[in-house]
């Protein structure tokens, strides 16, 4: 994208500070996973950082685990930036006893805008020092309850919780002014 994904602006604000917004919805406190605190800048949120530096997503997300009060997580990629509080509120409903609650679409499982279980965190952490990085990779491993189309369907109709962005092309028109 020529720059950090994290701070492109998307109308009118930073990627990173929209997505943080729609999870704030459904989620307190809001942890971002930076990689290392600052680096950013001044976010207005707590930042943590990354399990193991140059890890990729999964160190994002053990380091999140750990630092929550909380015993479930939601967890969610700073390019998506129509994530939403309501498909993260049915996946949280959803969660019994499983590791992970992931929404799954045409695309496949979704493991970065899903709820995960504090009790999952010494199988990600031990993935993690194994270097099994792909987290679609280490759901196999875990006790994951999925949920289809036609359940996440009712919480956004629209399905673009998914979308993210790769190229400054991937970024809808009526995004870079208004949210849709």
């Amino acid at each position: 994208m020529g720059s950090d994904k994290a701070l492109v602006e998307i109308g009118g604000e930073p990627l990173v500070i929209r997505v943080a917004g729609r999870v704030a919805r459904v989620a307190h406190p809001v942890l971002l996973a930076t990689g290392r605190p600052g680096r950013l800048g001044a976010l207005g949120y707590r930042e943590v950082a990354d399990e193991r530096r140059g890890a990729g997503p999964l160190s994002g997300l053990v380091a999140g685990l750990a630092a929550s009060p909380h015993d479930l997580l939601a967890a969610v990629a700073v390019d998506m930036p129509f994530a939403s509080p309501e498909v993260l509120s049915l996946l949280a409903a959803e969660h019994e006893d499983e590791d992970a609650v992931v929404p799954v679409t045409a695309q496949g499982s979704q493991p970065l805008h899903a709820v995960y279980a504090r009790h999952a965190l010494p199988a990600l952490r031990a993935a993690l020092g194994e270097d099994r990085l792909s987290l679609r990779a280490v759901l196999s491993g875990l006790r994951v309850r999925e949920v289809g189309e036609a359940e996440w369907r009712r919480a956004d109709p629209t399905g673009r919780f998914a979308d993210n962005l790769n190229r400054l092309e991937d970024i809808p028109k009526e995004v870079w002014t208004h949210e849709r």
